[in-house]
């Protein structure tokens, strides 16, 4: 999550919190939770198989029902799963446009269910609801055996449990979990377009530079107009444009030690956190850049055009280059013209592919309320959807009714969901039977069980390019603040990251010399950018030390 996520955040955080202390105060729930054992109220809890109870548990979950996701009182994935686990749920299932303020609102009146599903709960919140005791630790129950897949996964990559425990050294909820292609980002050059013009692939910021110059200047769509865009992307929602500029950090060495921990933020060989904003290399990558915009080889519609233009543009025949996506199935009917390129290189040391996520994603998936009778029914529950069988239930419903599973493990959507003949989508078509839609819920998403573009065998094979260069897994870091440290970093994140958005797009686009580099640099260290780092730098620190 980036900073200005987390500081949207905030003032819901703070009236949030004065909210529950009161309600803590006039008779909240703080009494310690039940030591784990095999027999909580009067059902015998198994560790693994199924039941997970020899007799019906009964819970009352909250969860934010997805649109498209029937209500889940009424779902038949689920009441499969209900038969074969023995623990029935009595669910308030709150339609997600009006999830966060009923979710606020229980909590801050103690009036806990005794789980939430689909919590969509950000690191500062967890933090929060723990502090008060309306969350509780799940250190004690995964430690009992009583979330055997979590427990494998930490075992076979430690990176798992560093991403999920928080400051203060415990765990609390758990996460979605992505080891598909999906979380691997792709750049696409034009394949037709080198062969028209009989140039070998690049693989070095030089070589990419002929490339660019040569898809301007030589009329590769043959229509006798100059009217190629050696390189393209469009503006997201809410953010400066300048993705495609963030997809060749690794061409110049950044974040081979961590991954990007934020938009400007990796480590480096010394272990510490450096804002790659104000390194010198940075500034090379800048100027690089700012020749290509100076000699036209950057669409001038890159910082403010939407994908549709894009698309446009690629049904054209008129794009080069472009970084976006995990598929290229979104660039329209010329997709095929485009391939994965390899990392470019721009240094004399290592280059890497910095755009891949951390195999942890939505940390505050699931949780379990200091209200709960019975936590480890519910946490060997929830931690089903950690295995491959039951990621398959949320993804794909029910085996032998939705899906099957072929001889080589791949599980296949029958054609009536895959197809559906009534004209649904394959989300409205599943609707009944998985919850994976919206995402936000505890998963793990394997090749054999993803269901995306990601991973069709043309993208593979794509991903295959940039494999070899990726960081490795270990070293993707999940920062964990503390409370103190979530309310500074308001103080500096908002304005430090929004200030540098803006003057690289200066410095690219020429309206500010990159000779102002040196100002720059001293404005970001007037915006406090020491107390900035040392908080990331304290949450690191403890990274490494878990």
């Amino acid at each position: 999550m980036t900073q200005k996520k987390y500081v949207l955040l905030l003032s819901a955080l703070l009236s949030v919190s004065l909210l529950m202390m009161s309600a803590c105060s006039n008779g909240g729930n703080n009494t310690a939770n039940p030591a784990p054992g095999a027999n909580e109220g009067t059902a015998t809890i198994n560790k693994t198989g199924m039941p997970i109870a020899n007799e019906p548990v009964h819970l009352k979950g909250l969860v934010a029902k997805y649109e498209l996701v029937r209500d889940w009182n009424e779902h038949k994935g689920l009441k499969d799963y209900e038969a074969k686990s023995n623990v029935i749920i009595d669910w308030d299932s709150v339609p997600q446009n009006t999830f966060e303020e009923r979710r606020n609102l229980l909590f801050a009146s103690n009036d806990l269910p005794d789980f939430v599903m689909r919590a969509m709960l950000s690191p500062q919140l967890i933090t929060s609801y723990a502090a008060s005791g309306q969350i509780i630790p799940l250190d004690d129950y995964i430690e009992a055996g009583y979330a055997p897949n979590l427990s494998a996964l930490m075992e076979a990559n430690d990176g798992i449990r560093k991403s999920i425990t928080s400051a203060d050294g415990h765990i609390y909820s758990l996460p979605n979990i992505s080891e598909a292609d999906g979380r691997i980002a792709s750049s696409w050059i034009n394949k037709q377009w080198l062969d028209k013009l009989g140039l070998a692939m690049p693989t070095t910021m030089d070589e990419f530079y002929e490339v660019l110059k040569a898809f301007k200047e030589q009329d590769p769509n043959g229509n006798g107009k100059a009217d190629e865009l050696p390189i393209s992307g469009y503006k997201e929602n809410n953010s400066s444009g300048n993705e495609f500029f963030r997809s060749f950090y690794g061409s110049w060495g950044f974040g081979s030690n961590s991954g990007i921990i934020a938009p400007y933020m990796d480590v480096d060989d010394a272990g510490k956190i450096r804002y790659i904003a104000t390194d010198d290399t940075f500034k090379d990558m800048l100027t690089f850049f700012s020749k290509l915009w100076a000699e036209g080889l950057i669409d001038k519609e890159i910082f403010s055009q939407d994908m549709n233009q894009v698309v446009s543009k690629v049904d054209e025949e008129r794009i080069g280059y472009v970084a976006k996506g995990n598929n290229n199935l979104w660039m329209g009917d010329n997709r095929g013209h485009y391939v994965q390129n390899p990392v470019f290189k721009a240094i004399d040391g290592d280059v890497y592919w910095t755009g891949v996520s951390p195999k942890v994603r939505d940390i505050g998936s699931f949780v379990i309320t200091s209200k709960n009778p019975n936590p480890a029914a519910t946490l060997r529950w929830a931690d089903y959807f950690l295995s491959e069988e039951g990621t398959a239930l949320a993804r794909l419903g029910i085996q032998d009714v939705t899906y099957t599973i072929d001889g080589d493990g791949f599980y296949k959507l029958k054609d009536e969901f895959a197809n559906n003949p009534n004209g649904l989508t394959v989300d409205e078509a599943l609707s009944e039977y998985t919850i994976f839609q919206g995402g936000n819920i505890p998963q793990r998403v394997t090749q054999n069980v993803d269901q995306s573009a990601a991973v069709l065998p043309e993208m593979i094979a794509n991903k295959d390019v940039i494999r070899p260069f990726l960081v490795p897994d270990e070293k993707l870091m999940i920062p964990n603040f503390t409370e103190e440290e979530n309310i500074q970093l308001s103080t500096y994140a908002t304005d430090i990251e929004a200030f540098t958005d803006e003057q690289i797009v200066k410095f690219i686009t020429g309206a500010r010399p990159i000779d102002d580099w040196e100002k720059f640099v001293e404005t970001l260290d007037k915006m406090k950018l020491d107390k900035y780092l040392a908080i990331y730098q304290a949450a690191y620190d403890r990274w490494n030390q878990q």
